[in-house]
């Protein structure tokens, strides 16, 4: 990865405590997909997944105490939560020239705080409602946690920055390289994909947990930090080198950060993780 700057949301360039990641490369406008290509319909929710009041599945994973959504939160989710709060950061409506997103889509542009808060604002919700009961809430996966849902076994170091592409050659999809036909979104020259930009949640097969897009589509921020600032797990749409499509790359910004490759994925605490 190439070291890099923290954007913050209101358009002033801030240099993190410790930069540790490449910048998010310019990307120049492309033709918007025709709706032809996406799915009709989501993948398939497990029959065991906790489905929420936004129509979120959530199912548990071994080896960690809290259930993980099967996909990236959904510009509709999220579309539900900015108009239940006034004074919300519309950065996610604005994607720049080209850049088409659905309401199935991973909401893209939302910071570290901005991923907090909405998990903050589910569980006030969802409590109010009677869907979770009390010691139940929503948040962001801890590094680690995001390591056991991608498949990963034990990993050396004691930070996110020591377990940094840590374990050679294993992705999300397997040994090999380069990724296969269908495996995930990911750069264009790849070939992998369809997909431009983003790419509908569940476009793709389901890991051995049932979780979709543990690779590509969109960085997912974590609850944790790389070092000083937050982590992010999982690479995106507008990446191709090898190393950072690693199950165990790690990526990091400016806790204020929004970029059109970053989204984040929530957990639901007393999910039944086992």
């Amino acid at each position: 990865m190439i070291l890099g700057l923290g954007v913050l949301g209101c358009g002033k360039k801030t240099t993190p405590a410790e930069p540790v990641t490449k910048p998010e490369p310019k990307v120049k406008p492309k033709k918007p997909e025709s709706p032809k290509t996406e799915p009709k319909t989501e993948a398939k929710i497990p029959a065991n997944a906790i489905v929420n009041t936004l129509g979120m599945p959530f199912v548990p994973v071994p080896g960690t105490e809290v259930a993980f959504c099967i996909w990236e939160t959904r510009v509709k989710d999220y579309a539900v939560y900015a108009a239940a709060n006034a004074g919300v950061d519309e950065s996610w409506k604005d994607f720049g020239s080209g850049f088409k997103q659905a309401d199935t889509h991973p909401v893209v542009k939302v910071s570290w705080h901005d991923a907090n808060a909405f998990c903050a604002w589910l569980t006030k919700k969802e409590l109010a409602e009677g869907k979770i009961k009390a010691g139940q809430k929503y948040r962001l996966p801890t590094d680690a946690e995001w390591s056991v849902a991608v498949g990963l076994g034990q990993e050396k170091g004691n930070t996110p920055k020591e377990k940094n592409w840590g374990i050679k050659d294993v992705y999300p999809w397997g040994k090999e390289w380069t990724p296969p036909v269908g495996a995930g979104n990911y750069r264009q020259s790849l070939k992998v994909d369809k997909f431009d930009r983003t790419a509908p949640v569940g476009s793709f097969s389901a890991n051995q947990f049932g979780l979709h897009d543990m690779g590509g589509n969109v960085w997912e921020w974590c609850e944790d930090k790389y070092s000083t600032v937050p982590v992010l797990r999982g690479a995106s749409w507008n990446d191709d080198i090898p190393d950072d499509l690693l199950s165990s790359s790690r990526n990091g910004y400016a806790p204020g950060y929004r970029g059109i490759s970053v989204g984040f994925r929530c957990v639901l605490v007393g999910g039944s993780g086992g």
